[in-house]
């Protein structure tokens, strides 16, 4: 009986998940990627290349709250003041992410300026 047990445990950690409502889960992916083009457009606008990405993060943050505020809509229907905040923190990371991603773009093609340090290898 125990062997039985432990055997359908190990069957079940081995599934796949099995969500719910799939649709809705596309949906929320979509959202998600809406909003993520909205920082990505929002970014450059709001780059001053301060050495703190930090205050960047939350302007480009609050410049697509609309987007956000629909993937949280989505994905948490009836969301309280922590949901909010939870989103709004994660909306931060994601835009600091995108604005870091920009900068290591920008800073591979562009010419070195003066007085920068050089690195050793290329």
């Amino acid at each position: 009986m125990t062997s039985a047990l432990l055997l359908l445990g190990a069957c079940s950690f081995l599934s796949q998940p099995v969500y719910e409502k799939p649709p809705q889960v596309a949906k929320i992916d979509r959202q998600r990627i809406e909003r993520d083009q909205c920082m990505m457009a929002k970014a450059p606008q709001f780059d001053d290349h301060g050495a703190d990405v930090r205050p960047i993060a939350r302007r480009v943050a609050a410049a697509c709250w609309d987007e956000t505020e629909k993937l949280m809509a989505m994905a948490v229907p009836y969301a309280d003041d922590h949901a909010r905040v939870g989103f709004q923190q994660e909306a931060e990371r994601r835009a600091a992410d995108i604005v870091l991603t920009f900068r290591g773009v920008d800073s591979r093609y562009a010419a070195p300026r003066p007085g920068e340090p050089t690195p050793l290898s290329r």
